[in-house]
């Protein structure tokens, strides 16, 4: 499929990281949505038809309602997940650049070539990201006969980080011109350091506002609205059992749900971070 759309997702799932053929995930998508939807329309025939006992024409649009809507979420999960997959390699390659930086400049000052250093980063490197673009530029070239320039540009386009894409590029170049890689990567450490000092402030100022909301939303606020809810069944008299329903659906539902909502905005800002 030529779409953009399609093109743009084939983009993002070479980024990703995933071990699968892309081929390979498009025929799991479309069985385990298929499989998604007969279970659903399995599971929603017997509650609705031998349970609840719906009228047949009501039984079918209901049937097919949930079936074609546990179907679509379940795409639409298995499209995100390559997305996800690639925003927490990418910061997870970012977090740890510029210690894999200042290795691979200890190593290019000893003047071993650009293969040496890749074969010793795939060996040896700890942040997962990393160690499997190393990899795959040690498959290029040992396995599939890649020159260095072909491998560098094989590894650079699929990284999902641009600074790390950047890199390679640079280091493509510095090799293609003979211009000294040392003198390269010692520039891009510093550079990545000051870049990393600047995230962490902006993190750090990020922390601050996330553990006030966190205060706010889910340690003042229920308090307040339980309170507020046992002075109105006090003085509403009559009013009592639905108050109780409500504090009981707030404590036990709304509490938790405000709960999850947060952990997701956390993990979106502080993606990556150990």
């Amino acid at each position: 499929m030529n779409l953009p759309m399609f093109r743009e997702f084939r983009e993002i799932y070479d980024k990703s990281g995933i071990t699968t053929l892309h081929s390979d995930y498009l025929k799991r998508m479309a069985i385990i949505t298929a499989l998604t939807f007969v279970s659903t329309a399995v599971l929603s025939t017997i509650v609705h038809g031998h349970i609840l006992r719906l009228p047949v024409l009501k039984l079918i649009s209901t049937v097919f309602l949930l079936s074609f809507t546990a179907c679509g979420i379940m795409a639409c999960v298995l499209f995100y997940y390559p997305y996800y997959r690639r925003n927490q390699m990418r910061a997870t390659i970012e977090s740890g650049l510029v210690y894999t930086l200042s290795y691979m400049t200890v190593l290019s000052a000893g003047g071993i070539s650009i293969d040496r250093v890749m074969q010793r980063v795939s060996e040896i490197e700890e942040n997962p990201p990393l160690k499997q673009l190393s990899q795959k530029y040690m498959v290029d070239t040992q396995l599939l006969g890649f020159d260095v320039s072909a491998a560098l540009k094989d590894i650079s386009r699929r990284s999902p980080s641009e600074a790390f894409s950047k890199l390679m590029n640079s280091v493509n170049n510095a090799i293609q011109t003979k211009g000294d890689i040392k003198d390269l990567l010692m520039y891009e450490v510093e550079r990545q350091l000051q870049n990393k000092r600047d995230r962490m402030k902006r993190e750090m100022g990020a922390q601050n506002h996330l553990g006030e909301i966190y205060i706010t939303l889910l340690v003042i606020a229920p308090i307040l609205f339980i309170l507020m809810l046992t002075i109105l069944s006090i003085l509403g008299g009559p009013q009592g059992a639905s108050t109780i329903l409500q504090l009981t659906l707030f404590i036990f539902f709304g509490i938790p749900v405000m709960a999850i909502g947060f952990l997701i905005i956390l993990d979106m800002v502080l993606v990556g971070e150990e």
